[in-house]
């Protein structure tokens, strides 16, 4: 006669709410592709949740603000409300951890606010701040978004995206005129990204905002991966009078921090990536 043996049950915990089991399953299904998105159903086969249960937990998520859905795909990413929560929690942990000495000298040696952004929706996230302490000053929130094209950490991520990723993020935002200085040409931008790449550094001249100028510097992981961008902001008026003392300071940050990230050492005329992987069509 066959024997069954009972199933033995987890004992019961009292103080365990099962519904941030299922948010955190969520938050993790999400966080497997922090920079492009993931659909529904994958959400759903990594969870290992029902699908209604998903599609209410996103829906949710997204109406606090936490969840960014893309209308055009469909796909859904943790949103930059999500690193207000604390970004040394997120992805980028070591990232901001090794950056922020190197922003705190920028700060002191030039009285201008630093931050630090990560290639996300299509455009750059900003994830860490270092605040100028002067009245009149600029500085960006985390969380905020920036266009690629208008910004001198866009630029950075720009200049080392492959060429269809390049042609997708740009299609998909576009290049909008913010200023009248704003490069709204295809041909006008190839130009400036081979200048990132020959520099090690981009310059927002006024081209985001009217009055700001904006030095930044791409940061590179092992592989020699970008994977962020630093920059320093200010008035333009103080900005344009330390110009190239900034550049040659924010040069040697990032590379500083990409070294420390794995990425080795490079100099501006031997860029960490192949500038021709991030070549984008001509045609404007």
């Amino acid at each position: 006669m066959r024997r069954t043996t009972k199933s033995r049950k987890s004992p019961y915990d009292k103080n365990f709410i099962a519904l941030a089991q299922r948010i955190f399953a969520v938050l993790e299904a999400l966080s497997q592709q922090p920079k492009s998105g993931v659909p529904l159903e994958e959400i759903t086969q990594i969870s290992g949740l029902p699908k209604t249960t998903v599609f209410r937990l996103l829906y949710s998520m997204h109406k606090l603000g936490f969840v960014e859905q893309d209308p055009d795909t469909g796909l859904y990413s943790l949103s930059g409300k999500f690193f207000e929560l604390g970004t040394n929690a997120l992805p980028y942990q070591r990232l901001t951890v090794l950056a922020r000495p190197l922003m705190q000298t920028l700060l002191l040696s030039f009285g201008e606010s630093v931050n630090v952004a990560v290639p996300k929706l299509g455009g750059a996230i900003y994830i860490a701040v270092a605040e100028s302490p002067k009245p009149h000053r600029v500085a960006a929130s985390i969380g905020g978004f920036s266009f690629l094209h208008s910004t001198s950490v866009g630029k950075c991520i720009a200049a080392y995206l492959p060429a269809e990723e390049l042609e997708k993020q740009l299609s998909r935002h576009g290049m909008p005129p913010l200023t009248p200085t704003t490069i709204i040409s295809r041909q006008t931008l190839e130009a400036e990204l081979v200048r990132v790449r020959v520099e090690g550094v981009a310059v927002d001249n006024e081209e985001n905002a009217q009055g700001i100028i904006c030095v930044g510097g791409p940061i590179f992981a092992s592989g020699k991966q970008l994977v962020a961008a630093m920059s320093v902001s200010g008035p333009a008026v103080r900005m344009s009078q330390n110009l190239p003392a900034i550049k040659t300071a924010v040069r040697e940050a990032v590379q500083t921090i990409s070294i420390l990230l794995g990425a080795g050492a490079s100099s501006p005329e031997e860029p960490l990536e192949v500038a021709e992987k991030s070549s984008v069509s001509a045609n404007s």
